[in-house]
């Protein structure tokens, strides 16, 4: 095989430049500190680097998220617990109002405070984000949760939002509420469960007050019919001198027989029946439908109740029992929704937790990719520079080559 002068030239040259284009890439790589410096280095590694830079990137969204709900939760939780704290200072106050020995002049105290820690109570209620938005207003953020109407009595605090609730991903699978809607926090609790005498048959007199709550409470809960009206009516009947006999009206059914005498007490489920009467006498009384009220309403209403003049004993009394249960099934939302807060706040700090973790596998798992080895990149820049340096001490020795030299 022949080799021309012109074919020595070229293939010296090619020698020293691809030597020196493999000691150029060994330099960028040592200064950029990456070992691909373009995709065809690594093909499938590129593409790996490519998928695992996107799930870095998504990850640090969802920090940003997690972050984002914390505080949205921690601001919820902390209105909430003022909230709570405003209400307990109003129970203790309407507990002193029972106290008999009570003036006019002391219960129109009582009233002022428990009509500030009212008014305290509904701006909490409109509280707003940083953002500006109202935190217990749903989906409909941009505009207060509840208003006061003094021209409908009765029904001066209404909510103005919806039931929805916000939600941020926390993760590729997790999405977490970051807010409690107001109507299920404050507008959807529960008044005091009543139930009056609706007529008698043949008895003397009789009376009916309510005398332990949870008792009925839970009567109430187990025997109200919301379908069929006519079975929330119920019937005393005086089946003996010593003896009486509980039965719902609409279903026939008997539910209890309990001791009785005439004129005295008889209990049953939380009831206090007084009841003259002999056998065969009837009493009839009906469980009325439960109703809710937000907090600000039981509070108003108290404090209308505080400041009436003219209204009884019995009725005050009656006032006082609404407004106690009203607080307590308030405080009792309110405790459920800072439960939930706490049962969120622990997904995400344990959904953060993962992700954590799973950020720093994935930057390892690029950084063996794409990342140089410096003992190794600094290794084969002194390789590649002894090639270069040969392949040009090649390139000088054969093109200095020449018969002439031997003359």
């Amino acid at each position: 095989m022949r080799i021309s002068t012109g074919q020595l030239y070229d293939r010296s040259i090619q020698s020293v430049l691809n030597n020196q284009a493999e000691l150029s890439d060994i330099q960028q790589q040592l200064s950029s500190g990456k070992k691909l410096l373009r995709p065809s280095d690594d093909p499938v590694g590129s593409a790996q680097v490519i998928r695992l830079t996107e799930e870095i990137d998504l990850i640090t969204q969802y920090k940003k998220n997690s972050n984002l709900l914390t505080n949205s939760l921690e601001q919820e939780e902390t209105v909430l617990s003022s909230v709570n704290n405003a209400i307990d200072r109003a129970r203790v106050l309407m507990v002193q109002s029972g106290n008999g020995i009570m003036s006019a002049d002391d219960k129109n105290a009582i009233a002022i405070e428990i009509a500030q820690i009212r008014d305290q109570v509904f701006d909490l209620m409109n509280s707003r984000n940083p953002s500006g938005e109202y935190i217990f207003a749903g989906f409909q953020s941009a505009s207060p949760a509840f208003s006061f109407n003094a021209s409908s009595p009765g029904n001066l605090y209404n909510f103005e939002g919806d039931g929805g609730q916000n939600e941020i991903q926390v993760s590729d699978t997790v999405s977490l509420k970051m807010n409690n809607s107001g109507q299920e926090v404050f507008e959807n609790v529960y008044s005091r469960l009543k139930t009056s005498i609706t007529g008698s048959v043949g008895a003397t007199s009789a009376s009916l007050e309510i005398q332990g709550q949870s008792a009925f409470d839970k009567f109430h809960s187990n025997n109200y019919d919301a379908i069929t009206p006519a079975n929330n009516e119920f019937q005393v009947t005086i089946i003996s001198p010593t003896q009486a006999e509980i039965t719902n009206v609409g279903t026939g059914a008997v539910l209890d027989t309990v001791d009785f005498a005439s004129g005295s007490t008889l209990l049953y489920q939380g009831l206090e029946f007084n009841i003259s009467g002999t056998t065969g006498d009837t009493v009839n009384f009906q469980l009325e439908q439960p109703e809710k009220k937000n907090i600000a309403e039981t509070l108003n209403d108290f404090v209308e109740a505080l400041t009436n003049e003219n209204i009884s004993n019995s009725d005050f009394d009656e006032a006082l029992a609404d407004a106690l249960t009203g607080v307590d099934n308030s405080k009792t939302s309110i405790g459920n929704a800072i439960s939930q807060i706490g049962g969120r706040r622990n997904s995400a700090d344990s959904v953060l937790s993962s992700n954590l973790d799973l950020e720093i596998a994935n930057k390892t798992a690029r950084s063996n990719i794409e990342e140089v080895d410096y003992a190794e990149a600094v290794s084969e820049l002194s390789r590649q520079e002894t090639a270069l340096q040969a392949a040009q001490a090649t390139f000088t020795r054969v093109t200095g080559t020449s018969l002439f030299d031997y003359i």
